[in-house]
C-alpha cells in the first residue's frame, strides 16, 4: 500500500521536527519569564489558559526533542559528525529548559504534590542528555560548552525538583512547625528536685517559659508604633514576620493564643489602607513560596549556584564563539547562537527580579530603604478585582438564545454552557478603598467585642442575624429574622441577592425619577440652568443628591461577587453551601417560568415586573416543600427591606456577615490556591479575620508564662 504522506512533506517535517522543537521551547521558555508572574496581579481567563498551556507544553516539548536528539544521533546516515556535537550540544540546553524559569514551579497546588515525579524525570532526562553527549564524544571541539551547559541544567532541573518537595503540603507543614522543645533533661532536673526536697519540701516549683511573652512584644510593639505610622518598606518587614508565623494556617495547624493576641493588637491599632496592605504582601509571600523557586534560590548555596550558573553559560557563549564552525549548517549555528544567548538573557532577568525581589527588600538594611525606586515598592500583588453576576442576568441570557441550551441540555452540556456564558456576560468591580474601609472597620468592630476565643467562635459563626439585632431595633429583627434563621446558608444567600438586587433596582428607578424632575425643573429656569444637562459629571451631586449611595454600592459589590462565586467557584463555599444546587436550580427555573409567562426578556424588564409583585403568603404555605425555590421569597424580603429607613446600612452588614462566614469556613488550602489567579477578595477577608482574632484555628487558652505547677511524687 502506498504511504498516503508525501515524500515532501515527510522531507520537511525530518528535516524541522527536532530544529522546530527547539525554537518552540525557546519560545515557551521566554513565554513563561515574561508572563508567569503576573498571573498574581491580574485576573484573566485568556492570561490563565496561556500560561498553563506553555506551563505543561514546556515540559512535553524539552522531553519530545532530548528523545528525537538520542534517536537522531543512532542513525548516521542521516547526520554528519558535526550534526552529531551540535544535536549533543542541543540536548543541554533541553535539560536546562527541563529545569524551567525562577518564576513558575508549578501552575497549581496539587502540581507540588507531584515532586517524587520530577525527581524520576530529573534521573531519566539527565541520563538520556549524558547519553547524547556520549554518542558525540569523540574528537569533540565542543564538548566543554556541552557540559558546562549540561551542569548548569541539572542544577536548574535539581532546583525546581526541590522546590516541589518544599512546597508540598507535607513538606510545609514542617516548615510552620516550632523548633522542638522536649524541655530540660527530666532525670537530671529530678534529681535536682529530689534534692531540693531533702532540704526544704515546696509544694510548687517554677516552671521556664517555653513560649515568648506575646503580651510584653505587643506593649511593646504597640508603644513604639502602629501599622499606620509605617512606610512601605517597614510594611513589608512586618508582613514576612506575620507571614511566617500564620503561614501554618494553610495546612491547617492551630495558632497559639499568645499568637491571636499578639496579632490582634496590632490590627486593632491599624488602619484600613495598611491593614489590606500587609495582607496583600503576606499573600504575595504564600504565592511565591508555593509556586516558583524562591525558596531555593534565597539561600547562601542558592546564590552562589546563581553565580555559577551564569558563570558557566557566558562562558559555554564565549566557547562557542570562538570555536572553528566549519562544516557546521549555518542555521543551525544561528539556533544555537539564540540558544545561548536566550539562556543568558532568561538568566539575567531572573536574576534581576531576584535582586529586587520582595525577599531581598526584607533583609536590606533600613539606610539602604531610601534608594530602593518607588515603583519597586508600591507594584500592585493582587489584581484588586472581583468579578460579578446576578441572578436575574443568569436567567435572562439563556432567553437569548434558547436554541442552543435546549441542544446543550439534549447532549447533557448545559452545566458547560452555563460556565461559558457566565465567563461571558460577567463582569468585574474594583475593590475600591470605600469598600476596603468598609471590610476592615465592621471586622474591626466584631474583633474589639470578641475579646475571647469564645466570643470570637460565636462571631465566625453569625452569617446575618448579629447584623439585624446590631440595629438595637427588636421589631426589624422579628420582621426579618425568617431570611436568616429559616434557612440555609445556599438558601439566604440568594433570597438576599435577589432582594438586593430588586432593592438596588428600585432605588436607581427613584433617583431617575427624581432626576428626571429636577432636570424639567432646571429646563423651565432658563438656558444657563439648563446646559447642567450637558455636564452630568459635573454636576453630578446636584442631580442624584448629596448621599449618592455609597451603602447601596458596597452590598451591590457583594451580593454580585458571591453569587459568582457560588456559580463560578463552588469549592470556596463549598464547606457550607449543603444541598445548594438544588435550591439554585429550582429558583432559576422559577424565575424563567415567569418570565416566560410575562414575556420579559430585558433586565429592565424584569425589575419593573418583580417591583410590582406584592406576595401576600409565603411560598411554603401555598405551594409546599417539594421545591426548594426562593425566588417569590426574596420578592417578600424585598418588599420588607423597602420599608426600612436604615435599610442600606443593614443590608452591608448583613451582606459583610455572609461573605466573612464563607470566608472562615472555606477550607485554608482553597485560599492558598487564590494568589495565583489574581487574588479573592473572600482570601483577604479570611486573613484579615484570622489576623483579628476572629479565626477557628486558635488553639485553647494557654497557661501563662512563668505558672507555678504542683510537683506531685508517684
Amino acid at each position: 500500500m502506498e504511504n498516503p504522506i508525501p515524500k515532501k512533506v515527510k522531507k520537511l517535517w525530518n528535516a524541522w521536527n527536532l530544529r522546530g522543537s527547539i525554537l518552540l521551547s525557546l519560545f515557551l521558555q521566554a513565554l513563561l519569564v515574561f508572563f508567569a508572574s503576573s498571573r498574581q496581579r491580574r485576573k484573566s481567563a485568556f492570561l490563565l489558559t496561556l500560561i498553563w498551556s506553555a506551563y505543561l507544553l514546556a515540559d512535553w516539548v524539552a522531553a519530545v526533542a532530548i528523545g528525537q536528539i538520542t534517536k537522531s544521533q543512532g542513525d548516521l546516515a542521516d547526520h554528519t559528525k558535526e550534526e552529531e556535537r551540535l544535536f549533543a550540544f542541543w540536548a543541554s540546553f533541553l535539560l536546562l529548559h527541563l529545569g524551567g524559569p525562577d518564576s513558575i514551579t508549578a501552575f497549581a497546588l496539587e502540581d507540588n504534590e507531584f515532586w517524587l515525579r520530577h525527581l524520576f524525570g530529573l534521573i531519566l532526562q539527565v541520563l538520556a542528555a549524558f547519553y547524547s553527549i556520549y554518542l558525540a564524544l569523540d574528537h569533540n571541539k565542543l564538548l566543554l560548552p556541552t557540559l558546562l551547559v549540561f551542569l548548569v541544567g541539572i542544577v536548574k532541573y535539581a532546583e525546581r525538583t526541590r522546590s516541589l518537595y518544599l512546597a508540598s503540603l507535607d513538606r510545609f507543614g514542617a516548615t510552620a512547625l516550632p523548633k522542638a522543645e522536649p524541655g530540660p533533661d527530666y532525670e537530671d532536673v529530678a534529681a535536682i528536685y529530689s534534692s531540693m526536697r531533702s532540704v526544704q519540701v515546696p509544694t510548687r516549683a517554677e516552671m521556664p517559659a517555653l513560649m515568648p511573652n506575646y503580651e510584653e512584644a505587643t506593649r511593646i510593639y504597640v508603644a513604639g508604633g502602629s501599622l499606620s505610622r509605617l512606610d512601605e518598606t517597614e510594611l513589608l518587614r512586618e508582613a514576612y514576620k506575620l507571614f511566617q508565623t500564620f503561614k501554618g494556617l494553610i495546612v491547617g495547624f492551630f495558632l497559639s493564643a499568645g499568637e491571636r493576641k499578639f496579632s490582634r493588637n496590632i490590627f486593632l491599632n491599624a488602619d484600613y489602607a495598611n491593614a489590606f496592605r500587609v495582607i496583600e504582601y503576606e499573600l504575595g509571600f504564600m504565592y511565591q513560596v508555593l509556586h516558583t523557586k524562591v525558596v531555593v534560590v534565597r539561600s547562601k548555596i542558592g546564590y552562589f549556584l546563581r553565580f555559577v550558573s551564569f558563570s558557566f553559560i557566558f562562558c559555554a557563549f564565549v566557547l562557542f564563539l570562538l570555536v572553528d564552525k566549519h562544516g557546521f549548517d549555518e542555521f543551525e549555528v544561528h539556533l544555537t547562537y539564540a540558544l545561548l544567548v536566550g539562556a543568558i538573557v532568561l538568566d539575567a532577568m531572573s536574576v534581576i527580579r531576584l535582586v529586587f525581589s520582595d525577599w531581598t527588600l526584607i533583609v536590606l538594611k533600613e539606610k539602604w530603604d531610601r534608594f530602593v525606586p518607588t515603583a519597586v515598592l508600591k507594584r500592585s500583588k493582587w489584581s484588586k478585582l472581583v468579578f460579578q453576576y446576578n441572578m436575574i442576568s443568569y436567567c435572562l441570557d439563556e432567553r437569548r438564545i434558547p436554541v442552543l441550551f435546549k441542544f446543550a441540555e439534549y447532549i447533557h452540556a448545559k452545566e458547560f454552557l452555563d460556565k461559558i456564558k457566565i465567563m461571558w456576560f460577567s463582569t468585574s468591580e474594583k475593590v475600591t478603598e470605600n469598600v476596603e474601609k468598609f471590610i476592615f472597620s465592621e471586622l474591626q468592630l466584631r474583633a474589639k467585642e470578641a475579646n475571647s476565643l469564645r466570643d470570637a467562635m460565636e462571631a465566625c459563626g453569625q452569617r446575618g442575624d448579629s447584623a439585624l439585632l446590631r440595629l438595637k431595633r427588636t421589631p426589624i429583627y422579628i420582621k426579618l429574622k425568617w431570611s436568616i434563621a429559616e434557612y440555609q446558608y445556599a438558601e439566604s444567600l440568594l433570597i438576599w441577592h435577589l432582594a438586593t438586587e430588586i432593592c438596588c433596582h428600585e432605588e436607581k428607578s427613584e433617583v431617575k425619577d427624581d432626576g428626571q424632575r429636577l432636570i424639567s425643573k432646571l429646563l423651565s429656569n432658563g438656558k444657563k440652568l439648563a446646559t447642567k444637562l450637558y455636564h452630568p459629571k459635573k454636576y453630578k451631586s446636584t442631580i442624584i443628591g448629596p448621599h449618592e449611595r455609597k451603602g447601596q454600592r458596597i452590598c451591590k459589590i457583594l451580593s454580585d461577587y458571591m453569587f459568582y462565586l457560588l456559580v463560578m467557584q463552588p469549592t470556596m463555599l463549598s464547606p457550607v453551601l449543603g444541598n445548594w444546587y438544588i435550591v439554585f436550580q429550582d429558583t432559576s427555573a422559577e424565575a424563567q417560568r415567569y418570565f416566560a409567562k410575562h414575556s420579559i426578556y430585558s433586565r429592565s424588564e424584569a425589575f419593573k415586573e418583580l417591583g410590582s409583585v406584592k406576595p401576600k403568603y409565603r411560598p411554603a404555605a401555598v405551594k409546599g416543600v417539594s421545591s426548594k425555590s426562593v425566588f417569590f421569597d426574596a420578592c417578600i424580603l424585598a418588599k420588607q427591606l423597602q420599608n426600612l429607613e436604615e435599610k442600606w446600612k443593614l443590608m452591608d452588614q448583613v451582606w459583610m456577615e455572609l461573605m466573612s462566614y464563607a470566608a472562615i469556613n472555606c477550607r485554608p488550602i482553597v485560599h492558598a490556591q487564590q494568589p495565583s489567579k489574581g487574588g479573592e477578595l473572600l482570601t483577604f477577608t479570611w486573613l484579615l479575620m484570622n489576623h483579628l482574632g476572629l479565626g477557628m484555628q486558635f488553639a485553647e487558652q494557654e497557661e501563662p508564662a512563668g505558672t507555678k505547677m504542683v510537683a506531685v511524687k508517684y
